[in-house]
């Protein structure tokens, strides 16, 4: 299991993309392209708990974190999934400080957290890297928490000053939708939204990220997003077909 690089964390970018189609395959291939972290989504993704593990061992041997979007903050789903062999977790509709510290508290080992303690996890190579995973663990495994409604703007400040949170990643959609100009990432408030959340974390020393779109990527590089991601695989894979339709039917 890959690590993300700490080093480059808020200093240079990450590239990332969704994976939602809940398939080892497709994890696979795009653990093999070179991406710096992969998010496998079981939020709106099509995989489930019960697929994760597959999944997380298409990543083994390349240079991609696997990072999980689970559906809540639940300190058992937490627990299945780090011990599964995640590098970190992507938290949905996080809108409080308490709500981040909550998600820190899960994936940590005491004394930072309550994460329960195994031994013989896919983690630990089962066992035999428990010491160094044990370790390292704390220091290593990603906080991702989403910023996808105004009152999460509102209280940005106050989640990125929560001990263990690593990336304050938006959610364009749901921002969007909750700030009232659906699929409209152009709008005035919209972008007022992003520059709060990008100065928030400049000032506390947290990597700002975003799921980008094509027409939007070098602005929101230029803005300072740093853990950036861009596309999916379902979404890939929708796009390439519909141009083969369209390349027959010419």
């Amino acid at each position: 299991m890959q690590w993300i690089d700490r080093k480059r964390l808020n200093r240079q970018l990450l590239a990332g993309t969704f994976l939602n189609l809940g398939s080892p395959a497709a994890v696979e291939v795009a653990a093999a392209l070179g991406f710096d972290w992969l998010l496998i989504d079981l939020e709106h993704g099509n995989g489930s708990l019960a697929d994760l593990r597959n999944m997380l061992l298409a990543c083994r041997g390349s240079q991609a974190s696997p990072i999980v979007r689970l559906r809540s903050v639940e300190a058992d789903d937490v627990k299945f999934v780090m011990d599964s062999g995640a590098a970190g977790i992507m938290f949905p509709f996080v809108n409080s400080a308490e709500e981040a510290r909550r998600a820190v508290e899960y994936i940590k080992y005491p004394p930072m957290g309550k994460r329960g303690v195994a031994g013989i996890i896919r983690a630990t190579n089962y066992g035999a890297d428990w010491k160094d995973y044990f370790e390292n663990a704390n220091a290593n495994s990603l906080v991702i928490v989403q910023i996808e409604t105004p009152e999460a703007v509102a209280c940005a400040a106050d989640i990125a000053a929560v001990k263990g949170v690593d990336v304050l990643f938006v959610g364009p959609l749901d921002l969007s939708v909750n700030l009232g100009c659906p699929n409209d990432f152009t709008t005035e408030r919209f972008v007022a939204a992003l520059k709060r959340v990008i100065a928030v974390c400049k000032t506390s020393g947290k990597a700002a990220g975003i799921l980008s779109r094509p027409q939007l990527v070098e602005q929101h590089k230029e803005m300072g997003f740093k853990f950036l991601a861009l596309g999916s695989d379902t979404g890939s894979i929708a796009t390439g077909l519909q141009q083969s339709l369209t390349d027959m039917r010419k």
